[in-house]
């Protein structure tokens, strides 16, 4: 029998990029974020989630109930570092030597919106930002019908982490 020599090709394996910030208020934290936090940690290395402190806006949460909500929604992701600042998301990014943003959108608004960020944030920072453009399915869930529901005391399963619902329901 004569054996001859196979051909072996190496398997392309695609290697995560770098870090990556996933900047905004959590105010709370809904399932349309955490399906864009999860999509960062299969592209990214290291992803931080990072509320940002705005004096110009109004909070129904505290700063550290909204850490204590990310870190509950994302505690079963491994390369997830949840933390918060008052500055700006260039210098925070600056300071952790994080390479660019990543920011999920619903609609038109939000991706007009999100697009003047990405521009201030390159143009004063020098850093990108990669839009995602969120499930159908999530595209009606943002945190501020999060806190209107809320306030009615109807179910939340739909538009909230579980671990985020049994904390609201603690508190």
């Amino acid at each position: 029998m004569e054996v001859k020599e196979m051909e072996v090709k190496e398997m392309e394996v695609k290697k995560k990029k770098g870090a990556v910030i996933l900047p905004g208020s959590y105010d709370p934290v809904t399932l349309g974020h955490v399906e864009i936090i999860k999509k960062a940690a299969r592209e990214y290395e290291e992803v931080y989630v990072v509320a940002f402190v705005n004096p110009e806006k109004k909070y129904v949460f505290s700063t550290m109930e909204r850490v204590k909500m990310l870190m509950l929604a994302t505690d079963d992701i491994d390369n997830v570092l949840v933390s918060y600042s008052d500055g700006y998301v260039i210098d925070y990014m600056r300071d952790h030597g994080i390479e660019k943003i990543m920011k999920g959108y619903r609609n038109d608004a939000d991706l007009e919106y999100e697009i003047k960020q990405a521009e201030w944030n390159l143009y004063h920072g020098g850093y990108e930002t990669e839009l995602v453009k969120c499930d159908p399915e999530m595209a009606l869930i943002s945190s501020t019908r999060a806190r209107e529901i809320i306030a009615r005391g109807e179910p939340l399963e739909k538009i909230l982490p579980k671990k985020v619902i049994e904390f609201l329901n603690k508190s």
